[in-house]
């Protein structure tokens, strides 16, 4: 299965051809989505990354007058590339920034006006973190202490609903949050370390303590 990943940056989608010494070869280095994806999929998935920001409407596209507004845009700009180039499959990819459910639910209709805009044969899957996608990643203790040997004692109870200020380290911010279980865990809050957790998180763990944003997303992929 080709799937495509539309995301933010290396913690999302990876680092596209990166040369390794090692390897004398280029290689290709995951982000948190292509362990989480492989994983939902229970397949070996061909994957190819987009950033977001680097998909522009051209002023010859037929649709460009008409594209929904937010993030409606960049999702159909992805199911096109995704038609156009054969994928059988689209993940787009967009944090919530915000704890309201209300919101979480304005960006997936967004995106998902996106994709209606477009009729192909590409599946589709809005994927929106409530809060910021590293709420999921800090939903399985046990995915920690199998990652870097921490026992996960201060890891959200709920991680969808952590939130504050993103420039204060005292603060409850997602970013902050990470930031602070990596210290505990000894290890560094790098792309590396999201793929290490998102390669052995327990999926219906966390699907269990993030029920408002990453079980649909999961039962979208696994549909």
């Amino acid at each position: 299965m080709k799937v495509l990943l539309c995301g933010e940056g290396p913690h999302d989608i990876g680092l596209p051809n990166q040369w390794d010494d090692r390897r004398r070869d280029y290689v290709e280095l995951d982000g948190w989505m292509q362990p989480i994806v492989r994983q939902a999929l229970g397949d070996a998935p061909e994957f190819t990354v987009q950033r977001r920001i680097e998909l522009q409407v051209q002023s010859r596209d037929p649709n460009r007058r008409h594209l929904p507004v937010g993030h409606g845009a960049k999702a159909y700009l992805a199911k096109r590339l995704a038609a156009t180039s054969g994928y059988e499959t689209l993940v787009f990819m967009a944090d919530t920034d915000s704890t309201d459910i209300r919101d979480w639910r304005r960006i997936v209709g967004e995106i998902e006006a996106g994709f209606a805009l477009l009729e192909a044969p590409v599946r589709c899957v809005a994927c929106v973190p409530m809060s910021a996608s590293e709420s999921w990643l800090l939903a399985d203790p046990d995915a920690w202490l199998e990652a870097t040997g921490y026992d996960g004692s201060e890891l959200p109870s709920r991680p969808e609903a952590i939130w504050g200020a993103r420039d204060d380290p005292a603060a409850d911010h997602p970013h902050r949050y990470f930031l602070r279980i990596c210290g505990a865990a000894g290890v560094p809050d790098d792309r590396e370390t999201r793929v290490r957790i998102a390669e052995v998180i327990a999926l219906p763990t966390a699907r269990a303590r993030c029920p408002q944003s990453l079980e649909p997303f999961l039962a979208a992929l696994e549909a």
